[in-house]
């Protein structure tokens, strides 16, 4: 019972900052908490509700939802979504092919910011209201600290700064998709005559 507790702790704390638990993470610990959720998830549910919090499950990915939540919060999250998708157009502009189990190095996307101008305007752009003015590299940094402690990427070698996309990088991507499905429902209305 104390390592169920521990363990339904442990999982709160990452659920609950927004985070995922992935089945691919390169954390041990972290595929070991999807295991436990995936075996426990009956009994885990329940507890979250009873909290205001649902427990969520995607693509090998495990997240939380809120079932209420404030105007504020919602906003926060069309926010955070928003910024989501311009990452993801970062991301599938430096390699269309990058998904979930993908690796890339970070000397990879260097190499194209140099020779690519549109990589260089959407990470400036990304990072103009963080880190302004800093260089290439600094604001690459930036960014993919960013992108990992949202947990969409994890390190796999820090030698030559190779990473892992997770699971939870289907999340970003659902959420293009529904933007995407919403744009072409406005799109293929009739138009009302005046």
């Amino acid at each position: 019972m104390k390592d169920s507790n521990y363990r339904t702790a442990e999982i709160f704390d990452i659920l609950s900052k927004g985070q995922f638990i992935c089945s691919n993470a390169i954390n041990s610990q972290r595929r070991y908490l999807y295991q436990y959720i995936e075996e426990n998830i009956n009994e885990l549910e329940p507890k979250f509700i009873d909290i205001g919090y649902q427990l969520e499950n995607g693509n090998n990915y495990y997240y939380f939802s809120r079932p209420n939540e404030s105007t504020q919060n919602v906003e926060n999250k069309i926010e955070k979504g928003l910024r989501w998708l311009d990452i993801l157009a970062f991301f599938t502009t430096f390699r269309k092919d990058l998904c979930r189990g993908a690796r890339f190095k970070l000397f990879d996307i260097l190499q194209q910011i140099d020779i690519n101008m549109s990589l260089k305007e959407q990470l400036t752009d990304l990072q103009k209201r963080t880190n302004p003015g800093r260089n290439y590299q600094e604001m690459l940094n930036d960014l993919i600290r960013e992108v990992q402690k949202e947990g969409f990427i994890d390190l796999e070698n820090e030698m030559d700064q190779t990473w892992k996309i997770l699971d939870s990088w289907d999340y970003m991507e659902k959420l293009v998709m529904a933007v995407n499905i919403q744009d072409e429902e406005i799109n293929n209305q009739p138009q009302e005559l005046n």
